[in-house]
C-alpha cells in the first residue's frame, strides 16, 4: 500500500472518529459507513474518463443490505389518472398518495373540425410546468371523445386525417419543450378514447395508423417513446421484432412500446391480441424488454380466472410492465389485496436496482485514475426504458464540495441502466475514472447517482433513481452512497 503522510494520515483518522462509524471489513482496511444528507452541495463539471495510469492500490469489498420497503422512483409503479388541461391544478397530491406517474386524457372534442386555438396550447404549455413542479412526470393520451359505451357511436367521433396531422404538428413544439415530464406518449387521438378502433373517420385503417404513428414519432424527441395499443399494429409496422442489438437506437422502431388496456380481461385481453394470439404475445414478449410496456386492467371475464394473483405476476413479469394504473378497473387490485400480493406488484413493477457489494481501493493519488467496480441487480419486472444518466460521484468529507465522474456508456450491457434487465442477474460495472486535478487531496465519501439527464431535472433529486438497500439513500440529494471513503493523497 502506498505510504500516507503524516497530515493525510491525521486528517484521514479524525475523520473516521468524527463519523463514529467505522467498521473492519475483512482485514485489508477500514470502511467508513455514511448517510449523511448534504442538500448544499453544487456540482461541478463533469472531468472527462481517465487514460493515465490506473491505481495499483489494494482494494476491498463492502456488501449492501437489501431491503423490502416500498417507495417513490421516477417512471415506475402504480399510476393515477390526472386531469392535466384544468388550469389552477396543484399536482403535489400525487406523490403524496405514493405515485410518481400519472395518465392524463387530454380532451380535444371541440376541435374536431378546427385547429387548435393558441390559448388551449398555451394552457397546456403551463400545466406540464404543474407537473414539473410537483416532481412527477404524465403519460399524456389526447383523445377526441370519452364514450361511457363503445356504440356510442356520436361520442367515438374523431376528426379527419388531415386535421390530426395538423394538430399534432401544432402539438409538437409543446411537447418537444415538456418531453422531461413525459415518461412515454400514448398513442391516442383514433377512435374511442383514443385506442385505435372505433374510428368514425376510417382513422383506424392501417394506410391512417401509420401516417398517423409517423407523425406522432416526429413530434416528440428521439429520446421518447410512443405507445401503441395493439400488438398487431406494432408488428404490420416493424415486421421484424427488436433484439438486444438493435434496441434504444433512437430510430422510430426502437421507440415504439406498448399498452395494453384490458390486461387480464380474458385470454385475449378484450381483443388486444387478435387476430393471432399466439404469434402476437411472442412477439410483446420479444420486444417487451427494450420498449415502454404498461396499461390498465379493465371488467374481466370471471369464468376465465385471470385477475389471480399468480396469472397476474407471471404476465407482468413475462411483459415487463413498468405502470399500472391503480384505479381501473379497481376490483382486481382489490383482490390483489386480497390474495397477499398487491405490496410485491408495487416493489416490483418497473426496475428495482438492488446494489449487492462494491470493491474500492482506500486511496488514489490525484490524477490517477480510481479503478474500482460494483455489482447490482434488478429485481423489479423491467428496465428503466428512458435514457438514465449514471455518475460515481466523490464527496470531500469535511468541505462538502462534490465532482461527478461520468461512468455512463450509452448502448453498453454493463454501463447504461436501460440493459439491467432482471433476466440478467448480477451485473458488475467496472470503473476506471480519473481524479479531477482540482480536487483537494483529504477524506472522500464515494457515492452513485442514476440521475435524469434532461437539463431541468438533473439536479432534482426526487427524479434520480433510489436503490432497493438499506441506509444508501440521501433523500436531499438523490444520490446512493456506497457507505465508504477514498482517501485522496498528493
Amino acid at each position: 500500500m502506498d505510504r500516507y503522510t503524516p497530515s493525510l494520515w491525521a486528517i484521514y483518522w479524525i475523520s473516521m472518529m468524527l463519523a463514529g462509524c467505522v467498521s473492519k471489513n475483512d482485514g485489508s482496511e477500514l470502511v467508513l459507513a455514511s448517510t449523511e444528507d448534504r442538500s448544499d452541495v453544487q456540482p461541478t463539471s463533469n472531468p472527462a474518463l481517465a487514460t493515465t495510469k490506473p491505481s495499483t492500490s489494494p482494494k476491498s469489498i463492502v456488501t449492501y443490505a437489501p431491503t423490502t420497503s416500498e417507495f417513490l422512483n421516477p417512471e415506475r409503479g402504480f399510476n393515477n389518472d390526472i386531469e392535466l388541461i384544468r388550469s389552477g391544478q396543484d399536482f403535489s397530491y400525487v406523490r403524496r398518495k405514493g405515485h410518481t406517474i400519472s395518465r392524463a386524457y387530454i380532451r380535444l372534442d371541440k376541435y374536431r373540425n378546427r385547429p387548435l386555438p393558441v390559448e388551449f396550447l398555451a394552457q397546456l404549455n403551463q400545466q406540464f410546468q404543474q407537473v414539473r413542479l410537483a416532481g412527477i412526470k404524465v403519460i399524456p393520451r389526447f383523445t377526441y371523445n370519452f364514450p361511457t359505451t363503445t356504440t356510442d357511436k356520436d361520442k367515438a367521433s374523431d376528426a379527419s386525417l388531415d386535421l390530426t396531422i395538423e394538430h399534432i404538428d401544432q402539438l409538437k413544439p409543446i411537447l418537444q419543450q415538456n418531453a422531461d415530464v413525459i415518461a412515454v406518449l400514448q398513442g391516442g387521438f383514433i377512435g374511442a378514447w383514443g385506442e385505435w378502433h372505433s374510428s368514425g373517420n376510417g382513422l383506424d385503417l392501417p394506410q391512417p395508423k401509420a401516417k398517423i404513428l409517423t407523425a406522432l414519432l416526429t413530434a416528440m424527441p428521439t429520446s421518447r417513446m410512443v405507445q401503441m395499443r395493439y400488438p398487431q399494429d406494432i408488428r404490420t409496422n416493424y415486421p421484424q421484432a427488436l433484439t438486444s442489438a438493435t434496441a434504444f437506437r433512437g430510430n422510430r422502431q426502437t421507440r415504439v412500446g406498448f399498452h395494453n388496456d384490458c390486461f387480464l380481461a380474458n385470454r385475449s385481453d378484450a381483443g388486444t391480441y387478435e387476430p393471432d394470439l399466439p404469434v402476437l404475445q411472442n412477439y410483446i414478449g420479444k420486444i417487451a424488454p427494450f420498449v415502454a410496456v404498461g396499461g390498465e386492467t379493465c371488467q374481466v371475464t370471471p369464468t376465465e380466472h385471470r385477475s389471480d394473483c399468480q396469472t397476474t405476476e407471471l404476465e407482468l413479469a413475462k411483459f415487463h410492465w413498468s405502470y399500472l394504473n391503480v384505479n381501473f378497473d379497481e376490483p382486481d387490485s382489490d383482490r390483489w389485496r386480497q390474495e397477499g400480493c398487491y405490496s410485491k406488484i408495487a416493489r416490483s413493477l418497473g426496475y428495482r436496482l438492488q446494489l449487492i457489494r462494491s470493491n474500492f481501493p482506500p486511496q488514489v493519488e490525484r490524477n490517477r485514475q480510481l479503478s474500482g467496480n460494483f455489482v447490482i441487480k434488478n429485481i423489479g419486472y423491467a428496465s428503466p426504458f428512458n435514457p438514465r444518466g449514471l455518475e460515481l460521484i466523490l464527496r470531500h468529507r469535511q468541505t462538502g464540495k462534490i465532482y461527478r465522474l461520468p461512468i455512463l456508456k450509452s448502448l453498453s450491457k454493463t454501463h447504461d441502466p436501460r440493459f439491467w434487465l432482471p433476466q440478467v442477474g448480477e451485473i458488475s460495472v467496472d470503473i476506471q475514472a480519473k481524479i479531477p486535478q482540482a480536487a483537494q487531496p483529504g477524506v472522500y465519501e464515494l457515492l452513485l447517482n442514476l440521475p435524469d439527464p434532461m437539463p431541468k431535472l438533473t439536479n432534482r433529486p426526487e427524479y434520480s433513481i433510489r436503490l432497493a438497500n438499506e441506509q444508501t439513500w440521501e433523500a436531499k440529494t438523490g444520490f446512493n452512497s456506497f457507505r465508504r471513503t477514498v482517501l485522496l493523497t498528493k
